[in-house]
């Protein structure tokens, strides 16, 4: 795995400010799980407008992490931000995402690479 930020690009900002505000969020600031939850929610309206497409692979990957999001903020599963924390690190700084690497094995997305 190599380092690797690619802060030209605006998934890189969108998936920074998403574990910036859970990070905050890990360290007590509650707020920062609402605020994490709605820039998944914009990063997800961005790539659908941008693609035209409810169903393009880049979409689909921010489809399940607000998916996560929400599961996340369920009674109990506070822990799964940990996941969650840990899953932006690998993107923010290495990009690798493990959510794409498993959407990529699925019938539908034949064809589609990773990078």
């Amino acid at each position: 795995m190599q380092f690797s930020i690619k802060y030209q690009e605006i998934d890189w900002w969108f998936w920074a400010v998403i574990g910036l505000t859970i990070g905050l969020g890990l360290a007590g600031y509650a707020w920062g799980y609402t605020v994490a939850l709605a820039a998944s929610a914009a990063n997800l309206l961005y790539f659908v407008f941008r693609d035209g497409s409810l169903t393009s692979f880049p979409v689909q990957v921010r489809e399940v992490w607000l998916l996560f999001m929400l599961v996340a903020m369920l009674p109990f599963m506070g822990w799964f931000y940990i996941l969650l924390f840990v899953g932006m690190l690998l993107v923010v700084f290495f990009d690798r995402c493990g959510i794409a690497r498993v959407l990529v094995m699925m019938p539908w997305n034949k064809g589609v690479e990773l990078k």
